[in-house]
């Protein structure tokens, strides 16, 4: 089950990764207002055992997926994501930004505020993905950003959430993640019960776009194991 992160679609995960998670169904959240009222929607999106594989905003769904219903949980991928609650920080800009987007400034917010601080240093003039996130965010509208930044504004520390789940997990991220540093991911992986770490050079926050046949050869070997 594949859940995006924040203002990101299906062009989100490339043929590389596809093809090394056959038979994986896209998850799309464009009006929930809670990280748990995406959980459910995606529990209720197929029957039986998953496996989450969730980017970012869609690692927490994935860690609230374990946390409501971890029978369910056969293994999980977590990819550039965050277990703790929302940094003060950030959830104090998160009212503004949906103001400025209720004003019609979206296309402002993702150019100035939130591209820039999302790839590794190598590619930050890299056009053809710039491009594909700002035109991600942009088909996804002015909603579905006010829905998703409240969300993760509100959302819950769920970093006891691994230590309790007795399931594989695959944690990645990019070695220059700035949004969701290494550090925070060498944290979870010490927190579960068996997980896989993989950070992965040549990659900032976007990694499944930045170096997708790296991360999909990670995702191939955890598997195969």
């Amino acid at each position: 089950m594949l859940l995006p992160g924040n203002m990101c679609d299906a062009r989100l995960w490339p043929s590389e990764l596809r093809a090394s998670l056959p038979g994986a169904r896209e998850v799309s959240f464009l009006a929930e207002t809670s990280i748990d009222a995406m959980a459910h929607t995606a529990l209720a999106a197929a029957d039986g055992p998953l496996l989450p594989v969730g980017f970012s905003m869609g690692g927490i769904v994935a860690l609230a997926m374990a946390r409501l219903a971890p029978e369910r949980i056969a293994a999980l991928v977590l990819i550039d994501t965050n277990a703790s609650a929302d940094l003060p920080e950030r959830a104090a800009v998160r009212p503004r930004q949906q103001a400025d987007v209720r004003a019609g400034l979206l296309d402002r917010i993702v150019v100035e505020e939130l591209k820039p601080n999302y790839l590794a240093a190598a590619r930050r003039g890299d056009r053809e993905i710039l491009d594909l996130l700002r035109d991600m965010a942009l088909t996804l509208g002015d909603a579905t950003f006010i829905a998703q930044s409240e969300a993760l504004r509100t959302r819950p520390d769920q970093r006891h959430v691994l230590a309790g789940l007795d399931v594989p997990v695959l944690i990645a991220c990019g070695e220059e993640d700035r949004l969701c540093p290494p550090d925070w991911h060498r944290a979870l992986a010490a927190s579960a019960r068996e997980a896989s770490l993989h950070v992965i050079e040549g990659a900032g926050h976007m990694l499944p776009l930045e170096q997708p046949a790296a991360l999909a050869a990670a995702i191939t070997a955890w598997r195969e194991r």
